[in-house]
């Protein structure tokens, strides 16, 4: 159907009936009526046809610019209704994301803390260790200062038996004859047996016992300076190394058992050659005790560098994954 085809609405037969309906429909749109009946005859008043087809018009271009400002909004709103759903999608996919993220920051984490437990122990492995070889260094410097001890008691004593040796034999009478008198090896003669050459001899040998014991003392004095020097150089390093040592220790199982059994091996090896130092002299016991208090310190130094420089490597790895 045509929109633009005027269709019949009114006819000269139904003039009044289209009057009363127009008239109730602008009744109803809140205009004033366009006819009234005065004095029983219906009269229809032009001014106010022509004046409420006027506001019907108004009406009309009301309502299209009302249907344009909805129709604009409804754009607006489908627009905006796009973008929302363009947001949601993408801040889904933002979550997906960070589910995932946080997924495997929390899987970091818990090989963060792993490590930071095995870490741990290592430090109290390490710490036991420097405890048990510091026990050993007090031990092993107590018997040290023992045997020297010992070693000075056994000296006092055989200078009181030679004391009393000597004694002795000014006490008692000559009664043998040398039958054969051996010659020097300058080949003088030797002089006669007197008081005077008896207590020259006597002196010099004196002399002799005095020099040696005055060397032997300083030499002993020498060893325990050494020695005290060198276990307050390795206790102070071992302090320093100890402090330096802020964070947790890494080290893999094998390598820790391997360096312990290293140790126990080089412990026994060590108490070994204490037991057969014993036998030997005290220069010797002195040699091989420096030795091995050394050796010792040297590994255990370099043990514990390798794991500073483990330490190192974890915290370069944390600091570039975070």
């Amino acid at each position: 159907r045509n929109p633009h085809t005027i269709s019949i609405f009114c006819s000269e037969h139904n003039v009044q009936e289209c009057l009363s309906h127009i008239n109730m429909e602008v009744s109803s749109l809140g205009l004033p009526p366009v006819w009234s009946e005065l004095d029983g005859s219906s009269v229809l008043n032009v001014v106010a046809v022509l004046n409420r087809m006027y506001d019907l018009i108004q009406l009309h271009h009301k309502s299209l610019r009302t249907v344009e400002n909805m129709e604009v909004e409804q754009l607006k709103l489908n627009s905006n209704v796009d973008f929302l759903k363009l947001t949601t999608t993408r801040l889904k996919e933002q979550l997906d994301v960070s589910k995932r993220e946080s997924t495997g920051l929390l899987e970091r984490e818990r090989q963060l803390l792993l490590k930071v437990k095995s870490l741990q122990n290592c430090l109290k492995n390490e710490k036991e260790e420097v405890q048990k070889l510091q026990n050993i260094i007090a031990s092993r410097a107590s018997q040290y200062n023992h045997d020297m001890k010992r070693k000075e008691r056994e000296f006092n004593k055989l200078k009181e038996r030679l004391n009393q040796l000597l004694a002795d034999k000014k006490e008692r009478k000559q009664a043998i004859d040398v039958l054969n008198n051996i010659g020097r090896a300058d080949g003088k003669r030797s002089l006669w047996k007197t008081e005077k050459t008896e207590a020259k001899h006597e002196g010099e040998m004196y002399k002799t016992l005095l020099n040696d014991y005055d060397s032997r003392q300083r030499e002993l004095v020498l060893e325990n300076a050494e020695l005290k020097k060198v276990l307050h150089q390795m206790k102070k390093e071992m302090m320093s190394v100890l402090r330096s040592r802020k964070l947790a220790l890494r080290g893999e199982k094998a390598d820790l058992s391997g360096t312990q059994a290293a140790s126990e091996e080089d412990e026994e090896e060590v108490f070994d050659s204490n037991k057969e130092s014993l036998e030997l002299t005290c220069v010797h016991a002195r040699e091989k005790l420096t030795n091995s208090i050394r050796l010792q310190w040297r590994r255990l130094k370099s043990h514990v560098e390798r794991l500073d420089s483990q330490v190192s490597l974890t915290q370069m790895s944390k600091s570039t994954t975070g």
